[in-house]
């Protein structure tokens, strides 16, 4: 059985279309978990705040 999943000279197309959908399904989670990991690092690491302050208000003089 396992000879038939190796050899892919006699697969049908639908087999084909099956394994490039598990092939996408398997990049597309292992790009997602990636992901996740990056924003998960960046959310934990810990990073100075900018300073918002607004500067001097202008004065109307009278």
């Amino acid at each position: 059985m396992l000879e038939q999943w190796i050899v892919t000279n006699d697969w049908s197309q639908e087999q084909w279309l099956v394994a490039s959908i598990i092939g996408f399904v398997a990049v597309a989670v292992v790009v997602i978990i990636f992901r996740l990991y990056t924003i998960f690092k960046m959310s934990s690491k810990k990073r100075e705040r900018p300073n918002l302050r607004v500067g001097r208000r202008l004065r109307r003089h009278r």
